[in-house]
C-alpha cells in the first residue's frame, strides 16, 4: 500500500505539471532577426551582378565559351602589317604566285625561288624558343600574383571565422558580440571595394553599419585639395562645403579593424579586475583575438602589395617589343613556302601569342572586374553567411523565452527550490526519493 500510495503521488505531481506547461509557442526574445532575410536578399542581388564568372571546368563550357575567341586589338594591328608583307613579297619575288606553295613552281620553272630580303626559317624557328621562354616566364609570374591573392583571401576568410567565433563565445554581452562580428563582415566587404579603388555599395553594408558609418563609406572619394598660389585667405565654396560636411574616411578596412579593436577595449575595460589583472586579460584577448585581427591586417597589406606592384614595366616593354618584332617579320621566314597562305599561318601564330599576353594581363590584377579575376563578390557573400550563423547561434544562446516559466532559464538555486516544492511527500511531510538532507533522505527512503 505504501508503495502504491507513493507511485499515485508521483503520477499526480507529473499530472500537474504536465497540465501547467503553456499550450500557446513560447514568445523568444530576439533582436534584429531581420538583419538575417534583408541581407539575404542583399546578397542574391550582388551574386546576380557579381561581374566575375564561376567556372566549371567542363569541356562543353571551355569551347561554347564565346569570348575566348575573340581577337584582342594588337591582332587586327598586326594582321594588318603581316597581310601587307606577304602581299609585298609575292609582288616582288621573282616567282609566279602560286597557291599551294613554291616547291611545286620552283620544280616546274627550274629556277631559284630565294629572295635577298627573306629571313632563313630556321633562324626565326631559333628565335621562338628564346620568345617562348619569355612568355612562359611572363604567364608563371602573373598566375603566381593571381595564386597569392587567392592565398590572402583564403586567409581572410579563415581569421575572419576566428574573430567571429571568438567573439561570439568568449565575450559577455550580446551588443557587443553583434558590434564586432558585423565590424568583421563589413572588413571583408570594404577591403573588396577598396582593391578596386570604389566605394562599397549600400546592398553591401546595409544592416550591418550604423546610419553615420553608412553615409561616410557609400560617400565618393573627395580629392584632397591642393595648394593654391593665390593671395586671398578665404575658403572658396567648394572648401566650405567640405568644410561643412566633414571629410570622408579614406581607407575603409581600417576603419572596421579600429572598429573590431574597439569592442575588444570595451569587453576589457569590463572584465577587468572580475577575471584578473589588466596584464593576464590583456593577454588572454591578444591570444584570443589580437593575433586573428593582425592577420586581418597583414591579408589586406598583401593584397594591397600585389595591388600597387604591377610588373617591371623594362621586362614588359622588352617582351612586347621582342614578340612584335619576330611576329611582323615571320611573313618574311614562310612567304616561299606558303604563298597566298602566310597571311592565314600568321594570323592563327599571332592570335595565340597576343592572346596568351592578354591573359597574362587580366590575371596579373586579380582584384579588379574582369571575368577571370577572383570571384570576390562570391568570397565576401561565403564570409557573410558563415558569420551571421555564428551571431544567429551567439544569439540562441543570449536571447531565451520570456513568457514560459517552464522554458525559462534558471539559476541552480532557483531550480532547487522548485524541485523541493514540487516533489511527492508522504503523510509526516517527507519529500520522496531524498530529503533536504542526506539523514532525512534516507530515512524516507527507508520507510
Amino acid at each position: 500500500q505504501h508503495r502504491l500510495r507513493t507511485l499515485a503521488h508521483m503520477l499526480t505531481s507529473i499530472r500537474r505539471s504536465v497540465e501547467a506547461r503553456p499550450t500557446t509557442k513560447p514568445v523568444i526574445r530576439r533582436q534584429a532577426t531581420h538583419i538575417y532575410t534583408s541581407r539575404a536578399d542583399a546578397r542574391a542581388r550582388i551574386a546576380k551582378e557579381s561581374p566575375t564568372l564561376q567556372h566549371t571546368e567542363t569541356w562543353f563550357e571551355t569551347l561554347v565559351s564565346g569570348r575566348e575567341y575573340l581577337p584582342t586589338r594588337m591582332w587586327w594591328v598586326v594582321q594588318l602589317v603581316t597581310t601587307s608583307v606577304t602581299l609585298a613579297d609575292i609582288y616582288f619575288s621573282n616567282s609566279p604566285p602560286s597557291l599551294f606553295g613554291g616547291a611545286a613552281a620552283a620544280a616546274a620553272d627550274g629556277k631559284n625561288q630565294t629572295s635577298w630580303w627573306r629571313i632563313p626559317p630556321h633562324a626565326h624557328d631559333t628565335l621562338l624558343g628564346l620568345l617562348s621562354l619569355l612568355l612562359a616566364f611572363r604567364t608563371s609570374q602573373a598566375y603566381d600574383r593571381w595564386w597569392e591573392a587567392r592565398k590572402l583571401w583564403g586567409q581572410i576568410v579563415n581569421s575572419t571565422r576566428n574573430v567571429a567565433s571568438n567573439a561570439a563565445v568568449f565575450m559577455t554581452d550580446l551588443e557587443r558580440k553583434r558590434r564586432v562580428i558585423k565590424a568583421t563582415i563589413c572588413f571583408a566587404w570594404c577591403t573588396k571595394a577598396s582593391l578596386r579603388g570604389v566605394r562599397p555599395t549600400s546592398d553591401e553594408i546595409a544592416e550591418l553599419a550604423s546610419e553615420e558609418m553608412l553615409t561616410a563609406m557609400v560617400t565618393p572619394y573627395v580629392v584632397p585639395l591642393g595648394r593654391r598660389p593665390t593671395l586671398h585667405l578665404e575658403p572658396s565654396e567648394y572648401e566650405q562645403a567640405l568644410l561643412e560636411q566633414g571629410e570622408p574616411y579614406d581607407h575603409l578596412p581600417m576603419m572596421m579593424v579600429d572598429e573590431m579593436k574597439a569592442g575588444v577595449r570595451d569587453e576589457l575595460d569590463e572584465t577587468v579586475g572580475a577575471k584578473g589583472s589588466a596584464a593576464e586579460v590583456h593577454e588572454g584577448w591578444k591570444i584570443v583575438i589580437g593575433n586573428d585581427i593582425k592577420s586581418l591586417v597583414d591579408a589586406l597589406g598583401g593584397c594591397e602589395r600585389i595591388q600597387k606592384t604591377p610588373m617591371p614595366f623594362g621586362y614588359l616593354a622588352q617582351q612586347r617589343i621582342f614578340m612584335l618584332l619576330w611576329l611582323l617579320s615571320y611573313p618574311l621566314a614562310i612567304a616561299g613556302d606558303y604563298k597566298w597562305w602566310t597571311a592565314v599561318v600568321c594570323a592563327f601564330v599571332s592570335f595565340i601569342m597576343l592572346k596568351v599576353d592578354a591573359i597574362s594581363v587580366e590575371i596579373e590584377h586579380p582584384f579588379t572586374t574582369e571575368v577571370h579575376d577572383l570571384p570576390l563578390e562570391a568570397i565576401c557573400i561565403t564570409i557573410e553567411k558563415n558569420l551571421l550563423e555564428i551571431l544567429r547561434r551567439a544569439e540562441s544562446r543570449e536571447l531565451r523565452p520570456v513568457e514560459s516559466p517552464v522554458y525559462n532559464r534558471r539559476s541552480p538555486q532557483t531550480a532547487r527550490q522548485h524541485w523541493d516544492a514540487t516533489r511527492p511527500r508522504n503523510r509526516s511531510g517527507v519529500a520522496f526519493l531524498g530529503g533536504g538532507d542526506a539523514n532525512g533522505g534516507a530515512a524516507a527512503v527507508r520507510g
